[in-house]
């Protein structure tokens, strides 16, 4: 009972659209979960994710939860992540990630974040890829390897660039520690926004010289380049 009174004097506010959640609500109003745009819920080759991806000879396929709606509710909820330290909704959203594709993610050995620069890193304080693979580990539980693969360049923001640029601007940005971790591996690779692909792909190649390792891909929300 106290703690619906401390509740009732200072309620917890909907990322989405700033009003007081009820009871059983977290993070999210039901009505702006309700709205958010939901993405592909299939983790395939098939999935128009995917096409933006398949130039891996190790990747299987791809999705992502939501769709990217600029000035709208997701792009609220990543400002919230990615630049108002809000780890605990990132984890949040990771959980919803790992609930909605659990049974995509039987197969899987690792989690692997797509990485931040080790600058970027110290001045933001943390990962956001990590936080939410962070929240799919606590559904599907599997570890996170946030290790292995690195970023060995400190690149531009993507935001803005065109697709031409995009590409430029990660070429050659990762690089793997150890070939052998991910020898005969189902990796998931996480990422917070998908645009056209270029990160990921980069990623890919990486993890890719791999022996026989097996890439699949979730992002939480897929913009349109």
């Amino acid at each position: 009972m106290f703690k619906n009174l401390i509740h009732l004097g200072f309620p917890n506010n909907c990322v989405g659209c700033n009003n007081a959640l009820v009871q059983n609500e977290k993070f999210i109003c039901s009505s702006c979960f309700f709205f958010l745009p939901k993405g592909e819920l299939n983790i395939d080759k098939n999935s128009q994710t995917s096409q933006l991806l398949s130039e891996s000879p190790s990747f299987i396929g791809a999705s992502h939860l939501f769709d990217f709606d600029k000035n709208g509710k997701t792009q609220h909820l990543l400002h919230e992540l990615k630049y108002k330290s809000n780890t605990k909704l990132g984890v949040y959203l990771g959980e919803l990630m790992g609930s909605d594709f659990q049974s995509s993610l039987l197969d899987i050995d690792f989690i692997v974040p797509v990485p931040l620069h080790p600058k970027k890193l110290y001045q933001r304080g943390y990962n956001q890829s990590e936080i939410l693979a962070k929240g799919i580990s606590n559904i599907i539980s599997k570890p996170v390897n946030n290790d292995n693969l690195i970023r060995i360049k400190n690149t531009e923001t993507q935001t803005k660039k065109s697709k031409k640029a995009r590409i430029e601007n990660v070429k050659s940005a990762f690089s793997i520690k150890d070939i052998t971790l991910f020898d005969n591996k189902n990796i998931l690779l996480i990422d917070d926004v998908m645009t056209t692909g270029s990160t990921l792909i980069e990623c890919m190649k990486e993890i890719g010289k791999s022996k026989n390792v097996k890439i699949k891909v979730l992002a939480l929300a897929r913009a349109l380049a």
